[in-house]
């Protein structure tokens, strides 16, 4: 999965994958992508358990299209939600004009939103753009919006998955010719065509961001699949996500896979991403981000 160059973290290198994943997130050409309104499983549960704090005031981070925030307004929420791409919180506006939705960089949300939550919402392993430093720094910042008891949930990329399944997933095989001739019978030309266009973006883009991918003691930088391998993810073991979250003032209330449950300590996802919801820790002072 890791595959190409691996490097130490540097901060020239992170700051070149944090600019590089802002700029594409920024153009807003994933809009159609994300236009839809599934929640998956593990989103479900945690709307059902934790539906008293997202029916009150709270933060959607990243909230593209309105996905989730069409959810939270159905609860009742006083829905906020911000995006890096105008072209996102204008069709998330058209989708959900209940929510108070602005363009806002969740690095600096202190320029355009005020006031604490019940809840603080960062979905679709939003924070993963971020380099090691930076996003301590988001959850650092993070834990300030938070109401007394209010909730922080996200879910991020799980490396502990990704060492117990290393290699090309079944998507990202060649497409040999023996593949092409079964894709020329079952399917219309046209889709082969595209398909063959497909694999020419991803391996160009593999190729030009692969140097830019880390391997650091508790967590890693990846040019995984989404969006043609155009972006490059922070990946973190659950132990390891746990220890970050306690260093900067967090409680964690639960770790959940993709189907909702429970990861304990030492435990991995069944696939690329966890969800987990925290809370401020009680009685701690002001964060840390080292």
């Amino acid at each position: 999965m890791m595959s190409g160059v691996i490097t130490p973290n540097t901060d020239a290198a992170a700051t070149v994958q944090t600019n590089h994943n802002l700029s594409e997130w920024r153009s807003g050409k994933y809009v159609e992508s994300y236009a839809t309104n599934v929640l998956t499983p593990v989103e479900v549960k945690v709307f059902v358990r934790y539906r008293d704090q997202l029916s009150g005031r709270v933060l959607d981070l990243g909230c593209g299209a309105g996905r989730v925030l069409s959810y939270l307004v159905m609860l009742g929420a006083d829905a906020h939600g911000v995006d890096i791409a105008p072209s996102m919180v204008d069709r998330c506006r058209q989708v959900v004009p209940e929510a108070k939705v602005q363009v806002a960089d969740v690095a600096d949300l202190a320029l355009t939103i005020d006031g604490k939550f019940d809840a603080v919402i960062a979905p679709d392993n939003l924070l993963d753009v971020f380099d090691d430093a930076k996003r301590r720094k988001v959850l650092s910042d993070l834990r300030e919006f938070l109401a007394e008891d209010g909730l922080l949930v996200f879910s991020t990329h799980d490396l502990g998955w990704a060492e117990h399944n290393p290699g090309p997933r079944s998507w990202e095989k060649k497409l040999t010719p023996a593949l092409l001739g079964r894709k020329l019978i079952e399917v219309a030309p046209a889709d082969v065509v595209r398909s063959i266009f497909r694999r020419r973006r991803e391996a160009a883009n593999r190729k030009r961001l692969a140097p830019l991918q880390q391997r650091n003691a508790d967590h890693a930088i990846i040019n995984d699949f989404p969006h043609d391998y155009s972006l490059l993810h922070y990946y973190i073991r659950r132990d390891d996500q746990e220890r970050q979250l306690e260093s900067l003032g967090y409680e964690l209330i639960e770790c959940l896979d993709e189907r909702g449950r429970e990861v304990g300590p030492g435990g991995h996802g069944s696939c690329d991403s966890l969800t987990y919801v925290a809370r401020r820790a009680r009685g701690s002072g002001p964060a840390t981000t080292s």
